[in-house]
């Protein structure tokens, strides 16, 4: 297939489909198996190609041979010997060859670079569904990494919610705590663990997701590193614009949409036109005809061409030309529409991506001081000038910080994604860049040195 060998030119590795762990990766390979969108764009080209072989078949020699034995009786109403009129039984044979080859048809020569046109336009979204399931594969990850970070940041809560509620009961059975601060820490504790439920569900169902890529089950994937650059795209924001005409396989599709429709009225037009056809055959017979009588073998060639001028066909022709006109202005308004769509995409995928690294220093500082906040109230409650709901606030506050550092780094690879796949640049070269932004599975030896 097409797909497997944009697999193997692009990315050249060996990958590892039943890894326990899975990156972005191995779930490719599984999912460019599995993927029915893929394959029926595959099989849209192959009817594609098939169609346009059909119409440049048209225009090439057409032979045919045909052979024919028979056995005949012939009984007349009045028999007569003497003029050969005798009631009869005898076989038959008779052999033709024919050859035509079309010298001139405008319409059926059109029509067939008008399928190729459509041929060229099945290989471009062919190109177009190979990326969208990168992108789908993308954003499906970076929504199981959500999920899962949403769970494991809320475990590491809830962890240091149930020591601080073992400390604060330990208080206050020696009276050294307000009951209040225990049923403030036992209904946050509560809390924590029903968000545990859901989040865990909802990691679940984001693997769920993956799984519909893929075919089968996904169990756990490899997470992403928290210290990787994010590098603000190259160029400005016109030059990524200008690229979405440029190799963009949607707009590329559909640019070879009008252009076969621009072929085709040109076609129908031509049928108005007439056509030129050189016709031989070749014939052995022993039979006269209708097989009426026996008789020596004969054989007949013969040459001609043949000319056919349409005179009236009933409107067909100009019905035929104001079809192919008005699917010409639907093929150009889709183009117009899908570069606007593009460019809006575009546009917010470059700001999303060059603002990242900014957002993720920012992020990265929140936390911090959402660390240092979080210990100073922690401090402050055992001195007795913070209450336990500045505690418990805090601790929260620490937990949003830790989800939104994680955030920004999604959120710059969901920019990156969209912004290649907008103007058609998300190949195996780039899923391989993402799959490095993720943290590596521990090898057998780095194992041993623990």
């Amino acid at each position: 297939m097409l797909t497997k060998l944009l697999l193997a030119v692009s990315l050249g590795l060996a990958m590892n489909a039943h890894a326990k762990t899975d990156d972005l990766m191995t779930l490719y390979e599984r999912a460019l198996e599995a993927s029915p969108e893929l394959q029926g764009s595959e099989y849209a080209l192959e009817i594609a190609k098939a169609r346009e072989d059909q119409s440049f078949g048209r225009l090439r020699p057409q032979i045919n041979a045909v052979g024919n034995y028979s056995l005949n009786r012939i009984e007349y109403d009045e028999p007569d010997a003497l003029r050969g009129r005798d009631n009869s039984s005898y076989p038959g044979t008779r052999v033709s060859i024919n050859l035509q080859q079309t010298i001139f048809d405008l319409q059926n020569y059109l029509l067939a670079k008008s399928q190729q046109s459509l041929s060229s336009q099945g290989e471009e979204e062919l190109l177009a569904a190979h990326q969208k399931l990168i992108a789908d594969l993308i954003e499906r990850y970076m929504d199981a990494l959500e999920a899962t970070d949403k769970s494991e940041i809320i475990k590491e809560e809830l962890s240091s919610t149930e020591k601080q509620l073992e400390r604060v009961r330990a208080m206050h059975e020696r009276q050294m705590a307000m009951v209040t601060d225990l049923y403030e820490l036992e209904a946050r504790t509560e809390t924590l663990r029903s968000n545990l439920l859901e989040s865990d569900n909802e990691a679940k169902i984001a693997l769920e997701k993956l799984r519909e890529l893929t075919g089968d089950a996904v169990t756990e994937i490899r997470p992403a590193r928290l210290d990787v650059m994010q590098p603000p795209p190259d160029g400005d924001i016109e030059g990524w614009v200008r690229q979405i005409g440029q190799i963009n396989p949607e707009v590329i599709a559909l640019k070879h949409a009008v252009e076969a429709a621009k072929q085709s009225i040109s076609a129908y037009q031509a049928g108005h036109l007439p056509t030129l056809q050189l016709q031989l055959s070749g014939i052995y017979s022993d039979t006269t005809f209708n097989n009426q009588t026996a008789s020596t073998g004969y054989q007949i060639g013969s040459a001609a061409i043949q000319a056919t001028i349409p005179i009236y066909e009933g409107g067909v022709t100009s019905a035929r030309v104001r079809e192919a006109e008005a699917r010409k202005k639907y093929s150009e308004s889709q183009l117009e529409q899908k570069l606007r769509e593009l460019e809006k995409f575009t546009r917010a995928a470059y700001l999303d991506m060059a603002s990242s690294s900014a957002r993720a220093l920012a992020a990265d500082r929140q936390l911090a001081a959402s660390e240092k906040s979080r210990d100073a109230m922690n401090k402050g409650y055992e001195l007795g000038v913070s209450t336990i709901v500045d505690v418990l606030e805090a601790e929260k506050q620490l937990s949003e910080a830790k989800k939104q550092q994680r955030l920004t780094r999604y959120k710059y690879f969901r920019a990156r994604s969209a912004l290649y796949q907008q103007t058609g640049r998300l190949i195996g070269y780039e899923l391989v860049q993402f799959n490095r932004w993720l943290i590596p599975i521990a090898s057998n030896n780095d194992v041993n040195k623990k």
